[in-house]
């Protein structure tokens, strides 16, 4: 173990422990180590045994809803079935903007096409009717924020969050310093915003909501045990009622309510990961894989976006996209290095992107579709080996 690996371990470790441990996610990680500016940074997932709480939410039948512009354009073709590309610059067509929320640096650029200057450190920005909330690590630890439409801070407190309803109806994050998991209407509606008193000794990172307004959250126990999912209906003020284990999995990582799916991690080790598919009332499997960790599925459910099953360096080798139902693989996106992966819609991802240059990185956020045509969606931008421009808000169809 070299001097770097003692730096960002020990950072890591100190974050973990100011945060109470309270979110041992690669994403608190990788953000804490950037901001220590050290260069090779591990981000496999370790410490704690996390599991799965379902949190029924009542959802008003009558919020408005927004919607997310798609990209211009179509598919150059249909997906080729194991195919791999090769990510570079060099002759790339110049395309329109994303059409979710994404930031340069400081500077976030709406889906509308507008833009607003946020404070440092914040990531999975969610866009409101009236302001923002996002994710920040500050000098205690993990935070979530909210923000005004002009971008200042007017609340923070130590949790994790936000994730969004599919509609846009809805968000949710954990308020660790008041032991609540939030639900408030993330679309101006009005509707009161409702608290979920989080058991005892209990903390809760929010992934995703599934059809009816239920979230799925992953749940870390004081003592590293697997904690059961949990079934609370908020407006009614139904008491926590333990269930059986729907999902042998020791941590969430994405949810797709338009195809009842959930992906996470069956095991977790210091070399690597293994990953699984439910069916959200499924108590077994779809499909499992030790090869890939997931991120994000696609708006319509059918994809997944994932990348190595151990995360480890400056970025990931390559994004690859799964058939969400059988683990085929689709497509697999190569390049050093690649920070983020996400969906822009059911036919487009964008991937920030790092690319070496001798000394320098060029930075830039690539559009591609399933068949590997990609084209320029942010401008490219020469960085020095220890900083980072692009990033995704948090996107919801």
């Amino acid at each position: 173990m070299n001097e770097f690996d003692d730096l960002e371990n020990t950072l890591a470790a100190e974050l973990r422990h100011r945060s109470g441990d309270v979110f041992p996610t690669s994403g608190m990680a990788d953000r804490a180590r950037r901001r220590a500016r050290v260069v090779r940074r591990r981000r496999a997932v370790a410490v704690g045994a996390v599991t799965a709480v379902a949190l029924a939410i009542a959802v008003p039948t009558a919020l408005s809803l927004r919607s997310v512009p798609q990209t211009a354009g179509e598919p150059a073709g249909p997906p080729t079935l194991g195919g791999t590309t090769e990510l570079q610059l060099d002759g790339l067509p110049e395309g329109p903007p994303p059409a979710i929320g994404w930031s340069a640096g400081r500077t976030f650029h709406r889906a509308d096409g507008s833009t607003v200057e946020l404070p440092e450190n914040v990531y999975d920005v969610l866009e409101l009717a009236d302001g923002f909330t996002a994710a920040r690590v500050g000098d205690d630890g993990a935070e979530v924020v909210s923000l005004d439409d002009d971008g200042r801070v007017t609340d923070s407190r130590a949790g994790a969050g936000p994730v969004v309803s599919p509609d846009g109806s809805l968000q949710a994050y954990y308020d660790q310093d008041a032991g609540q998991l939030w639900a408030e209407p993330a679309d101006g509606s009005g509707t009161e915003p409702r608290a979920h008193e989080v058991p005892p000794g209990r903390r809760i990172e929010p992934v995703g909501f599934l059809d009816g307004g239920v979230l799925v959250s992953s749940v870390l126990t004081p003592d590293g045990a697997l904690e059961m999912n949990l079934l609370n209906d908020l407006a009614g003020g139904m008491d926590v009622d333990p269930t059986d284990l729907l999902w042998d999995l020791e941590r969430v990582s994405a949810v797709s309510a338009p195809a009842g799916l959930v992906a996470g991690y069956t095991e977790l080790r210091d070399d690597g990961s293994c990953s699984a598919v439910y069916e959200a009332d499924a108590g077994e499997p779809l499909w499992e894989t030790c090869d890939y960790s997931f991120d994000h599925f696609s708006p319509d459910g059918r994809y997944l976006v994932g990348s190595v099953a151990y995360r480890d360096g400056e970025g990931n080798p390559y994004a690859v996209v799964v058939d969400a139902r059988t683990g085929e693989v689709v497509h697999t996106y190569e390049g050093r290095f690649i920070n983020e992966a996400t969906f822009e819609d059911d036919d487009h991802l964008l991937i920030s992107v790092r690319l070496v240059d001798g000394d320098d990185r060029l930075a830039a956020i690539l559009r591609c579709d399933l068949a590997g045509s990609c084209e320029v969606a942010a401008p490219v931008e020469r960085l020095g080996q220890e900083e980072y421009r692009y990033g995704f808000g948090v996107a919801y169809w």
